[in-house]
């Protein structure tokens, strides 16, 4: 297991780096610039708006570090053949999608859990204002329901597309294809009379659904279809020698 790990930790370096960019960039320089204002004896600005505005950036960028961990899963092993080479070891499928799934989901758990422990433990020391309150005079709470939405629907689409495709690119592109579908049907529904705040009432619960869905069926895709695959290979090849 310790070598399917560092196998899928090398094929998703870069990506990694990219995500704690994205994620950490925003705060390391809204917190510095607000420091270097209160060394220069300006005002910074702490207020509770501050810490939403910084997650939100963080959370927003970071909206694409889950497509592309979601995207590279498998199909970055396709890409270059070592998706076919991977199947003649003697290691099962569930291994394999469980190293997967622990590289792909840990990051973006832990991207979470900084934005979090930002707006409901660190701000709240700073602001004195309870994390209650931080969230609703800025309206965080419904943007933190629509970012944990978008998460769970660009990652658990992208590791769809990952499954069936054979390029990464296309699959991260491809769950953003699955969000747009997403927001189109369901303003589509959203267009008769008494209907006006179905995508309000029904977008995240939706988001949540096809992204737990394509998850699913991915890991299924990858279990017994690539399974077979590699069995009627190695079969073949047995038969022919």
């Amino acid at each position: 297991m310790k070598s399917l790990l560092w196998k899928d930790y090398r094929i998703n370096r870069l990506l990694l780096i990219f995500g704690l960019v994205v994620c950490f960039g925003p705060w390391i320089i809204a917190i510095a610039r607000n420091l270097l204002i209160e060394w220069r004896g300006g005002e910074a600005w702490w207020a509770p708006g501050f810490w939403v505005d910084v997650y939100g950036i963080s959370l927003i960028l970071s909206l694409f570090t889950f497509a592309m961990l979601g995207g590279n899963a498998v199909a970055a092993e396709r890409a270059d053949r070592s998706a076919e080479f991977l199947g003649y070891l003697p290691v099962s499928r569930g291994a394999v999608l469980a190293s997967k799934s622990i590289i792909a989901l840990g990051p973006t758990l832990l991207f979470w859990a900084v934005n979090l422990a930002a707006l409901f433990i660190v701000a709240p020391s700073i602001t004195h204002v309870p994390a209650a309150d931080i969230i609703a005079k800025s309206d965080g709470g419904e943007s933190l329901g629509i970012f944990a939405g978008l998460t769970v629907l660009l990652f658990g689409s992208g590791w769809f597309w990952s499954t069936v495709l054979s390029s990464h690119g296309l699959a991260t592109g491809m769950s953003f294809v699955t969000l747009t579908a997403v927001l189109m049907g369901l303003l589509g529904l959203g267009l008769g009379p008494g209907l006006d705040s179905f995508l309000e009432k029904w977008f995240v619960s939706v988001c949540v659904v096809v992204g737990i869905g394509g998850y699913v069926a991915g890991c299924a895709y990858y279990l017994y279809r690539l399974e077979d695959v590699f069995k009627d290979l190695i079969d073949g090849r047995k038969a022919t020698a």
